[in-house]
């Protein structure tokens, strides 16, 4: 098992998270993916859509996450930044199963280490 997946192995311990996936944040290719992560796979053109808008709104700096809610899940993408093009890890939650506000401490957590 590569280190890539034992970080999102780690990741699928989170209470209610069903999927993950770890994502170039440039180009949108995919790294790793674990569980039901198949919305997860579009997390870089969701990032890339946030970013542009909000920066049309006069938002300034980079989007550091994005959280889009549907009405059975939660899908959280967090920038992860490292040397060169940054990564994206991006978890389905179920919203029934999942305190988003623990879900993106743990996601932050496990982003952290990534690189570690």
């Amino acid at each position: 098992m590569s280190s890539l997946d034992a970080v999102l192995d780690g990741v699928l311990t989170a209470p209610g998270v069903t999927g993950a996936v770890l994502v170039d944040g440039v180009t949108g290719t995919s790294y790793a993916a674990q569980g039901e992560a198949g919305a997860a796979q579009d997390a870089h053109r969701i990032a890339s859509l946030a970013a542009v808008h909000l920066h049309r709104a006069g938002c300034e700096g980079e989007v550091e996450s994005v959280v889009v809610t549907t009405r059975t899940s939660h899908h959280v993408t967090l920038r992860v930044q490292r040397q060169g093009d940054p990564l994206l890890l991006s978890a389905v939650l179920d919203r029934e199963r999942v305190a988003l506000a623990w879900a993106m401490r743990d996601l932050t957590r496990h982003a952290e280490t990534l690189l570690a």
